[in-house]
């Protein structure tokens, strides 16, 4: 039975019907931003670039969606419309206490993990979920090392505040393409090294805005999110993976979480690319398509309030 729901936030993060990010995440934003010079340049109507193919892209979507991903993010494990209970449930059974391995694939500049620790942080210093100690070990992989030094940068900026409620963090950045999956294989392994030596064997991984790949970037990168669910699938391993994405509208998209959900849980299927979808051959139960949430959102930089849309598709393998 649920112990927090919606009504339970703070207003630092739900108040008038409208998602706000915690001040100091924004704020480090805004100071990286101020740093480097390119405040001026915030403009979240623009295109924002895909996430780093280029050190110009990576640049881009820091500046202009930061926000915008790290406040899907939010939106998915605040929940505040008790949409989908067991998904925060989940987020906030992982990051209770003890210690944990985070796996963030295409990282890029860490918008959606970095919010998800400033939501647990707000939410500990509200005293609204359990405030016991937790070590949590990141490793962010991403091909961009331009938005893998920026992920690093804004952490940097709020661990400090991290650290009042209780939350340690460690990043580990590996610069490494995921449609290169005899690369992957070898990070992949490294960090269940790390995990087996540090006696830690609870994962969650967190899985963002992949669709701005498309369908033909994501069946590239399929076979290292297969490899990656099938170590983690091990009867000695707890994972949950958390898949969050703006609205594309989209069937292949759920096809290929679907490959990777029944990966996770050691389900036989076959996955196909036909034409301009995937098709799955099991026979267990596919996933229902997900369901789009629209959310108004607070614009700290440009003060005022926006909207935005996002699906989410979680599962987990106890």
């Amino acid at each position: 039975m649920p112990t927090f729901f919606g009504k339970h936030l703070p207003i630092s993060i739900w108040k008038a019907v409208t998602l706000h990010l915690p001040y100091p995440l924004v704020a480090a934003h805004r100071k990286f931003l101020e740093d480097k010079g390119w405040w001026a340049e915030y403009n979240p109507t623009g295109v924002g670039g895909k996430g780093g193919a280029t050190p110009s892209e990576a640049k881009e979507h820091v500046i202009n969606r930061f926000l915008n991903s790290a406040v899907r993010m939010q939106f998915v494990c605040a929940d505040p419309l008790d949409k989908q209970i067991e998904v925060r449930e989940m987020v906030l059974d992982q990051l209770a206490e003890g210690k944990i391995f985070l796996l963030d694939l295409a990282a890029g500049n860490g918008s959606g993990t970095l919010a998800l620790l400033s939501l647990i942080c707000e939410l500990r210093a509200h005293n609204l979920v359990p405030t016991l100690p937790i070590n949590i070990s990141i490793s962010g992989v991403d091909y961009s090392p331009d938005a893998l030094n920026y992920y690093a940068e804004l952490l940097d900026q709020i661990k400090p505040w991290l650290q009042t409620t209780g939350l340690e963090i460690n990043l580990t950045l590996h610069v490494c393409d995921l449609n290169i999956s005899g690369d992957f294989s070898a990070v992949l392994e490294s960090i269940l090294d790390e995990a087996k030596e540090k006696g830690n064997s609870r994962f969650l991984c967190i899985v963002s805005a992949l669709s701005g790949a498309k369908k033909e970037g994501i069946e590239l990168m399929l076979d290292s999110l297969k490899i990656a669910a099938a170590a983690l699938s091990h009867k000695k391993r707890n994972s949950s993976w958390l898949w969050v994405e703006p609205h594309v509208g989209k069937s292949w998209l759920t096809k290929a979480v679907d490959a990777i959900r029944l990966t996770l849980q050691r389900v036989a299927h076959k996955l196909s690319s036909k034409g301009e979808m995937f098709e799955i051959k099991t026979s267990a139960p596919m996933l229902e398509e997900p369901v789009m949430h629209a959310f108004n959102w607070f614009d700290p930089h440009n003060n005022k309030s926006t909207k935005s849309y996002v699906i989410v598709m979680a599962f987990k393998n106890d």
